[in-house]
């Protein structure tokens, strides 16, 4: 005969539990590598391909998306065009698509300074971004709230793309031996873009391109020529160190 054995309730608390909790390890923030920082997400080499077409093409594992850069310069007082519209050449689809347009405010309340303004077209619709010039060489630009600024700077001769008050490079122009010089297909300059909030998709890196565009534009129209030696563009500046004190104009190679 069998007899079952009854549990005293209040005897559980000593029994061993059968398998115990893992243990976690503290949470600790990812380490991120000075390195990472400093790595350009996009590269682009603008071109010259004639008097009104520019291209901006570009290069690197990750580089997909081509940019044609058309100027309208005929007639301007009986033309609706833009002064420059930017169109988009994708792999992906072979259509090209209009995606900013450019244009000059020779008008405006005073004081008088140089103004622009584009239209950027995303699947979200069409938004237009002013931008200005109080000293006549940084042009400064308000996107989704934030105060950003490209300013021209020297040894090398750049534009250098940043938030307003900061130090930190979001993207930078360098101009090339030929500059604004360029012709028949010759280099212009490189473009190289960071990581940042401004970059990471694709409307932001357009904005940024229709940026430099002005102040591209802004100079050669003040007959302003920039390029850059051999040996002074290949002492170009890191992502992280902004030169403090600028060069002033008269120091820049010009014509």
């Amino acid at each position: 005969m069998e007899f079952t054995t009854r549990l005293d309730p209040y005897a559980l608390d000593d029994v061993a539990p059968d398998e115990e909790l893992p243990s976690y390890e503290p949470y600790t923030a990812p380490n991120y590598e000075g390195e990472d920082y400093e790595t350009p997400l996009f590269s682009y080499h603008l071109r010259q391909v004639n008097r009104k077409l520019q291209i901006l093409v570009p290069f690197g594992p990750t580089a997909a998306t081509s940019y044609k850069i058309i100027s309208h310069t005929s007639f301007r007082f009986f033309s609706k065009k833009p002064d420059i519209d930017l169109v988009r050449v994708s792999p992906e689809h072979p259509a090209t698509d209009s995606v900013a347009s450019i244009r000059f405010d020779s008008d405006g309340p005073l004081p008088w300074r140089p103004r622009a303004h584009f239209s950027h077209i995303s699947s979200y619709g069409t938004n237009t971004y002013q931008m200005e010039s109080k000293n006549f060489a940084d042009w400064a630009i308000s996107i989704e709230g934030i105060s950003f600024t490209w300013c021209l700077e020297g040894r090398p001769v750049s534009l250098v793309l940043s938030e307003k008050n900061s130090s930190i490079a979001i993207a930078k122009f360098l101009y090339s031996r030929c500059g604004t010089l360029a012709a028949n297909g010759a280099e212009v300059g490189e473009l190289t873009i960071y990581r940042d909030g401004l970059s990471v998709e694709r409307d932001g890196i357009e904005k940024i391109i229709c940026g430099l565009l002005i102040a591209m534009v802004h100079f050669k129209r003040m007959g302003r020529h920039y390029w850059n030696h051999a040996d002074i563009r290949a002492n170009s500046l890191t992502r992280s160190h902004l030169p403090s004190h600028r060069a002033s104009f008269a120091s820049y190679p010009n014509l």
